[in-house]
């Protein structure tokens, strides 16, 4: 495999533009290190910053996808093609070399054909039905998931590979990942209330939960019960009478059906937060009321909301977890509260 150079500075510069086009979030050079953290590719971009840089190509892939990965873009730190080889050499090796060799043949004459439809057409779509009926015809269920498995991978590397011009998500701007963390600055363009890049970066990075601006874990509060397909009122973030969100079921002219406290913090929540809340509960004439933590509720906050039955449910940050897996990109949107 060959190396690629780059001069002082330029490979930072190149990591933060092509990681920008990909995902649409623009990070820094310490970003991109404290994200890279441990596993060497880290050093390599602080040292390219005084003295450049040569980097074989399989490793500049390889810190990358790793990068990319980090992000939030993808669900593996790895190129899409070389999991796809691995499938299909253990394919080959259970059903043949001839197997193989067919599956690739339908595969290639069947997008040269597509691709030839799309630009007489005027299309910037490819139909993958006619290879994916062949295979079937030809090698049965085996055949259809070796293709799957053909088309899903390219379609990825396409996407996602640093070679190409194709995004996985044709996003119209860029946002910071500094205004998840350092300051409050309002970006919803790809979401209600907390910017869907926000959320796929964090569903990869739950252990910057509790460092994120506490605005943002509220707005990701909101985002998600949005989602959930609730009406939604978030608060104006002080002065809210201990109220961060208001969520109906139904009709919005009537009692909040919960209130939600969010609580961005490493401790754990204590029983007087908890005897507080309810009292916003009988406040609202809410049913329910939700305290939302990216810590957990400490041993006396929850056998005070069992001694005492208060209609208090915790959201902690394991279950912030299960929400933010859910909900990235491209997600299904069907979680449980």
């Amino acid at each position: 495999m060959g190396a690629i150079w780059f001069r002082k500075n330029d490979f930072a510069d190149h990591l933060h533009e092509i990681i920008g086009y990909k995902s649409g979030i623009a990070a820094s050079v310490e970003e991109m290190c404290d994200l890279l953290s441990g596993s060497g590719f880290d050093d390599k971009i602080l040292n390219s910053e005084q003295y450049g840089l040569r980097i074989r190509s399989e490793e500049y892939d390889e810190l990358y996808y790793s990068l990319l990965h980090c992000i939030g873009v993808t669900d593996k730190p790895t190129n899409a093609m070389f999991e796809c080889f691995k499938k299909l050499q253990e394919i080959e090796q259970k059903s043949g070399l001839e197997f193989s060799q067919s599956i690739h043949e339908i595969y290639n004459r069947h997008i040269k054909e597509e691709i030839a439809k799309a630009l007489q057409e005027g299309k910037k779509s490819l139909d993958p039905e006619s290879m994916m009926e062949e295979a079937v015809n030809l090698h049965g269920r085996a055949g259809l998931d070796a293709i799957m498995l053909l088309i899903t991978s390219y379609d990825d590397l396409m996407k996602h590979s640093p070679h190409t011009s194709m995004k996985f998500h044709q996003y119209t701007n860029i946002v910071n990942l500094s205004d998840l963390f350092e300051r409050y600055q309002p970006v919803a363009l790809e979401g209600a209330f907390l910017d869907q890049r926000f959320i796929d970066f964090l569903s990869n990075n739950t252990n910057k939960l509790g460092s994120i601006h506490w605005r943002k874990f509220e707005e990701l509060t909101a985002e998600c019960f949005q989602r959930f397909g609730y009406s939604v009122e978030l608060g104006p973030g002080s002065n809210d009478d201990g109220v961060d969100v208001r969520v109906w079921k139904n009709d919005e002219h009537t009692a909040p059906n919960y209130i939600i406290q969010c609580k961005r913090m490493k401790s754990k929540i204590d029983k007087v937060t908890v005897k507080g809340l309810y009292s916003d509960i009988l406040h609202e004439g809410s049913e329910l009321g939700i305290l939302v933590t990216s810590s957990e509720f400490s041993i006396g906050a929850r056998k005070t909301v069992s001694a005492r039955s208060y209609p208090i449910k915790e959201v902690n940050g394991e279950k912030i977890k299960t929400w933010l897996s859910e909900l990235r990109t491209p997600g299904s949107g069907i979680v449980r509260v």
